[in-house]
């Protein structure tokens, strides 16, 4: 197994990209109305199209897709049309408190540098690396103390425990996918080739 990252070349070259999340949620319904239970947690979804290409400039779409093995490879994505945060918040994050599985709020801590600047609704971090690699999506704006330290809320929920001193990563927050289909295909007409694209699911698991 192993993980294909995408380039800032390949990214400058989509032109339709969309980003949602997948939630496993057992729903009964009643004369009493309806209860909803989690059944599992919540996975980040991935879509994307790449504009048309000249042949000469398919080279590394058409190995980038060969060399995910249809769903056996992890594709390091982040989402391209929010690169970075929105609100002002920059240099180095940490967790300024241990975090556990389950979390929704978590405190970062930076340094009076960044006090008084923000983070906002739609903003997106990234907590861990390999098996633990997840991004997180600030759901309030939120603006740091004098310190430095700012509390923010956030969707999915923490799948792991973090330590205090754990790295958050702003620029580029990458999540982990899987194809959701194992065939591979693109398509040629008259001077450029088409159908660079793919349909993506949240996987960490090695």
């Amino acid at each position: 197994m192993s993980i294909i990252t995408m380039t800032d070349a390949m990214a400058a070259q989509v032109t339709l990209m969309s980003w949602g999340q997948q939630r496993f949620d057992v729903t009964s319904r009643s004369v009493f109305g309806a209860q909803s239970i989690e059944s599992g947690a919540p996975l980040w979804t991935a879509e994307f199209q790449v504009k048309p290409l000249r042949e000469a400039d398919t080279g590394v779409w058409k190995s980038t897709m060969l060399k995910l093995a249809g769903q056996t490879n992890q594709f390091e994505l982040w989402d391209i049309r929010r690169p970075a945060p929105l609100g002002t918040m920059r240099g180095g994050m940490v967790l300024a408190v241990a975090a556990e599985q389950g979390d929704t709020s978590i405190i970062i801590g930076t340094n009076s540098v960044q006090g008084a600047r923000t983070l906002l609704a739609g903003d997106m971090l990234q907590i861990g690396s390999g098996e633990t690699q997840q991004v997180i999506i600030i759901t309030e704006p939120a603006a740091a103390d004098s310190t430095g330290e700012i509390e923010i809320f956030f969707q999915g929920p923490l799948r792991n425990d973090f330590a205090q001193g754990s790295t958050l990563i702003w620029d580029k927050p990458k999540a982990l996918f899987r194809r959701t289909s194992a065939d591979t295909q693109w398509n040629y007409e008259p001077l450029f080739a088409r159908g660079f694209a793919m349909t993506l699911i949240e996987d960490w698991r090695a």
